[in-house]
């Protein structure tokens, strides 16, 4: 009988010091906060453009990337699930006054002066279009 309490006793003193164990063991946690964000171990992206990785212990490594070439256009679009902006109308200039002039398109500025884009005169900077002044008394 009394070895039967003795092992009752080891028993619960068991379980007791396995339970403190427990309590006293930080665990890791299961991911990283990221400006704000929890995210899970592994790799996870906060936009189109970089890459992040979460290790166990709470560490967030990431690459950024960037656009090697600027968007060849006049008036380019930043889509939220890309990381590049893009050209969806093409290759396109400005005329003077703001109006967004088309590849090969003519835009008349006024009734004197007609805008062309060109796009055989790529310039990754600047996407004015070449405007021309005509002499209205002259058909």
């Amino acid at each position: 009988m009394i070895g039967l309490a003795v092992f009752a006793l080891l028993l619960s003193y068991g379980q007791c010091g396995l339970l403190t164990q427990q309590l006293l063991t930080p665990t890791l946690p299961s991911g990283c906060y990221y400006h704000g964000s929890f995210y899970p171990l592994g790799w996870f992206r906060t936009n189109p453009c970089d890459s992040c990785m979460c290790y166990t212990r709470g560490y967030v490594s990431c690459a950024f990337g960037d656009c090697i070439f600027p968007a060849l256009c006049a008036d380019p679009v930043h889509e939220k699930d890309k990381c590049c902006p893009t050209c969806p109308n093409g290759y396109t200039c400005k005329a003077p006054d703001g109006h967004i002039v088309k590849a090969g398109e003519t835009y008349h500025l006024n009734s004197y002066t007609s805008c062309q884009c060109d796009s055989h005169r790529m310039d990754m900077y600047n996407f004015s279009a070449t405007c021309t002044e005509h002499d209205p008394s002259i058909p």
